[in-house]
Protein backbone atom coordinates (compact mmCIF):
# COMPACT_ATOMS: atom_id res chain seq x y z
CA UNK A 1 0.00 0.00 0.00
CA UNK A 2 1.45 3.07 -0.49
CA UNK A 3 1.66 5.52 2.69
CA UNK A 4 1.72 8.85 1.07
CA UNK A 5 -2.19 8.29 -0.16
CA UNK A 6 -3.37 7.83 3.89
CA UNK A 7 -3.51 12.12 4.15
CA UNK A 8 -5.91 12.38 0.68
CA UNK A 9 -8.05 9.25 2.08
CA UNK A 10 -8.39 10.34 5.74
CA UNK A 11 -9.37 14.00 4.22
CA UNK A 12 -11.56 11.82 2.12
CA UNK A 13 -13.49 9.95 4.93
CA UNK A 14 -13.48 13.24 7.17
CA UNK A 15 -14.89 15.89 5.23
CA UNK A 16 -18.47 14.42 4.88
CA UNK A 17 -18.43 14.16 8.60
CA UNK A 18 -17.07 17.24 9.04
CA UNK A 19 -19.96 18.89 6.98
CA UNK A 20 -22.72 16.19 8.47
CA UNK A 21 -21.69 18.02 11.87
CA UNK A 22 -21.62 21.57 11.07
CA UNK A 23 -25.47 21.30 9.67
CA UNK A 24 -27.87 23.00 12.54
CA UNK A 25 -30.81 21.43 13.86
CA UNK A 26 -34.38 21.87 12.49
CA UNK A 27 -35.93 23.14 15.97
CA UNK A 28 -37.99 26.14 15.18
CA UNK A 29 -41.54 27.44 15.41
CA UNK A 30 -43.85 26.66 12.24
CA UNK A 31 -47.54 26.68 11.06
CA UNK A 32 -49.65 23.82 9.81
CA UNK A 33 -52.55 22.49 8.61
CA UNK A 34 -54.72 20.14 6.76
CA UNK A 35 -57.67 17.83 6.52
CA UNK A 36 -58.83 15.06 8.85
CA UNK A 37 -61.54 12.81 8.93
CA UNK A 38 -63.39 12.48 12.61
CA UNK A 39 -66.20 10.48 14.21
CA UNK A 40 -67.10 9.33 18.02
CA UNK A 41 -66.29 5.41 18.64
CA UNK A 42 -68.21 3.35 21.01
CA UNK A 43 -69.08 -0.76 21.54
CA UNK A 44 -73.43 0.46 21.73
CA UNK A 45 -73.60 2.60 18.87
CA UNK A 46 -72.30 3.10 15.43
CA UNK A 47 -71.17 6.52 14.47
CA UNK A 48 -70.17 7.94 10.66
CA UNK A 49 -67.45 10.12 9.84
CA UNK A 50 -67.46 13.65 9.27
CA UNK A 51 -64.57 15.71 6.84
CA UNK A 52 -62.84 18.77 9.31
CA UNK A 53 -59.90 20.02 9.70
CA UNK A 54 -56.74 21.11 12.10
CA UNK A 55 -54.69 24.62 11.86
CA UNK A 56 -52.13 26.20 14.11
CA UNK A 57 -48.47 26.59 15.21
CA UNK A 58 -45.94 23.48 15.80
CA UNK A 59 -42.71 23.92 17.68
CA UNK A 60 -40.72 20.70 16.93
CA UNK A 61 -37.63 20.82 19.64
CA UNK A 62 -34.43 18.77 18.60
CA UNK A 63 -33.49 17.23 21.78
CA UNK A 64 -30.79 14.33 21.09
CA UNK A 65 -29.64 12.09 17.98
CA UNK A 66 -32.98 11.04 15.78
CA UNK A 67 -35.06 12.26 18.33
CA UNK A 68 -37.62 15.52 18.19
CA UNK A 69 -40.13 16.50 21.06
CA UNK A 70 -43.17 18.37 19.12
CA UNK A 71 -46.02 20.11 21.09
CA UNK A 72 -48.78 21.63 18.79
CA UNK A 73 -51.45 24.37 19.29
CA UNK A 74 -54.23 24.09 16.93
CA UNK A 75 -57.55 24.45 16.37
CA UNK A 76 -59.47 21.41 15.30
CA UNK A 77 -62.64 20.54 14.07
CA UNK A 78 -64.44 17.60 14.27
CA UNK A 79 -67.57 15.45 15.64
CA UNK A 80 -69.36 12.64 13.85
CA UNK A 81 -72.69 11.64 11.83
CA UNK A 82 -75.26 9.08 13.49
CA UNK A 83 -78.48 7.84 11.19
CA UNK A 84 -81.76 7.98 12.80
CA UNK A 85 -84.38 5.41 13.03
CA UNK A 86 -86.33 7.14 10.85
CA UNK A 87 -84.16 7.42 7.38
CA UNK A 88 -82.32 10.75 8.23
CA UNK A 89 -79.23 11.72 9.41
CA UNK A 90 -77.79 13.50 12.52
CA UNK A 91 -74.61 15.30 12.43
CA UNK A 92 -72.01 17.18 14.90
CA UNK A 93 -69.40 19.44 14.47
CA UNK A 94 -67.36 20.81 17.02
CA UNK A 95 -64.11 23.28 17.66
CA UNK A 96 -61.79 22.75 20.16
CA UNK A 97 -58.29 24.10 20.99
CA UNK A 98 -56.40 20.59 21.29
CA UNK A 99 -52.73 20.34 22.19
CA UNK A 100 -51.11 17.27 21.03
CA UNK A 101 -47.30 16.82 22.33
CA UNK A 102 -45.01 13.88 20.16
CA UNK A 103 -42.28 12.20 20.55
CA UNK A 104 -40.44 11.96 16.95
CA UNK A 105 -37.91 9.22 16.48
CA UNK A 106 -36.05 9.83 12.70
CA UNK A 107 -35.24 6.55 11.06
CA UNK A 108 -33.15 8.28 8.71
CA UNK A 109 -32.55 12.09 8.25
CA UNK A 110 -36.58 12.85 6.80
CA UNK A 111 -38.71 10.20 7.67
CA UNK A 112 -39.68 9.84 11.35
CA UNK A 113 -42.59 7.80 13.34
CA UNK A 114 -44.44 9.41 16.38
CA UNK A 115 -46.32 8.76 19.28
CA UNK A 116 -47.42 11.24 21.96
CA UNK A 117 -50.63 12.33 24.43
CA UNK A 118 -53.00 15.02 23.44
CA UNK A 119 -55.32 17.58 25.62
CA UNK A 120 -58.16 19.65 23.70
CA UNK A 121 -60.25 21.88 25.03
CA UNK A 122 -64.28 22.05 23.40
CA UNK A 123 -65.17 25.86 22.15
CA UNK A 124 -67.88 24.92 20.58
CA UNK A 125 -70.31 22.71 19.26
CA UNK A 126 -73.83 22.54 17.10
CA UNK A 127 -75.59 19.67 15.48
CA UNK A 128 -78.30 19.81 12.41
CA UNK A 129 -81.14 20.23 14.70
CA UNK A 130 -79.77 22.48 17.31
CA UNK A 131 -77.62 25.25 16.61
CA UNK A 132 -75.60 25.30 19.89
CA UNK A 133 -75.16 21.61 21.78
CA UNK A 134 -72.19 22.97 23.52
CA UNK A 135 -73.28 22.50 26.78
CA UNK A 136 -74.01 18.66 26.15
CA UNK A 137 -70.66 17.67 25.57
CA UNK A 138 -67.59 17.43 27.90
CA UNK A 139 -64.92 20.12 27.58
CA UNK A 140 -61.85 18.65 28.39
CA UNK A 141 -60.96 15.65 26.05
CA UNK A 142 -57.69 13.88 26.70
CA UNK A 143 -56.10 10.49 24.31
CA UNK A 144 -53.19 8.81 22.19
CA UNK A 145 -51.70 9.91 19.07
CA UNK A 146 -49.52 7.86 16.93
CA UNK A 147 -48.04 8.38 13.30
CA UNK A 148 -45.21 9.12 10.98
CA UNK A 149 -43.94 12.00 9.16
CA UNK A 150 -41.53 13.76 6.84
CA UNK A 151 -39.20 16.62 7.17
CA UNK A 152 -36.91 18.28 4.97
CA UNK A 153 -33.64 20.47 6.25
CA UNK A 154 -35.40 23.08 4.43
CA UNK A 155 -38.68 23.04 7.04
CA UNK A 156 -41.26 21.73 5.40
CA UNK A 157 -42.95 18.47 7.55
CA UNK A 158 -45.91 16.21 6.09
CA UNK A 159 -47.68 14.20 9.19
CA UNK A 160 -50.19 11.83 9.06
CA UNK A 161 -51.31 11.52 12.29
CA UNK A 162 -54.28 8.69 14.30
CA UNK A 163 -55.89 10.28 17.43
CA UNK A 164 -57.60 8.11 20.00
CA UNK A 165 -59.63 9.86 22.64
CA UNK A 166 -60.34 8.25 26.09
CA UNK A 167 -62.65 10.33 27.82
CA UNK A 168 -66.42 10.31 26.74
CA UNK A 169 -67.35 13.37 24.85
CA UNK A 170 -71.13 13.31 26.45
CA UNK A 171 -72.12 14.95 29.55
CA UNK A 172 -74.71 12.62 31.91
CA UNK A 173 -73.80 9.83 29.85
CA UNK A 174 -74.17 6.07 31.18
CA UNK A 175 -74.62 4.23 28.81
CA UNK A 176 -72.16 4.94 25.42
CA UNK A 177 -69.29 6.58 25.98
CA UNK A 178 -68.35 7.42 22.90
CA UNK A 179 -64.71 8.75 22.45
CA UNK A 180 -63.04 10.79 20.03
CA UNK A 181 -61.28 9.39 16.70
CA UNK A 182 -59.66 11.62 14.22
CA UNK A 183 -57.24 10.85 11.09
CA UNK A 184 -55.33 13.85 9.55
CA UNK A 185 -53.08 14.83 7.07
CA UNK A 186 -51.36 17.74 8.18
CA UNK A 187 -48.63 20.16 6.11
CA UNK A 188 -45.98 22.43 8.25
CA UNK A 189 -43.65 24.95 7.47
CA UNK A 190 -41.13 25.92 10.39
CA UNK A 191 -41.12 29.79 9.00
CA UNK A 192 -37.88 30.05 12.00
CA UNK A 193 -35.56 28.08 12.70
CA UNK A 194 -32.76 28.25 15.52
CA UNK A 195 -29.70 26.29 14.84
CA UNK A 196 -28.04 23.82 17.24
CA UNK A 197 -24.80 21.87 17.68
CA UNK A 198 -26.70 18.71 18.07
CA UNK A 199 -26.87 16.68 14.68
CA UNK A 200 -28.45 13.92 12.74
CA UNK A 201 -26.79 10.50 11.87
Amino acid sequence: MNFRLLPALALLFTCPLLVQAQRPSRSGVGFMGGPQVATWQCAGAKFRPVPGFVLGFYAPIWVGNRVEIQPDLLVSMQGMAKDLPDGGRTTVNSFSAVMPVSLKFFINRSINIQTGFQGGYLMFASSSEDHDISNELNTLDMGMNIGAGIGTSAGLDITLRYYNGLMNTLKDDDVFFPANRTLQLAVGHRFSQFSSHRRRR
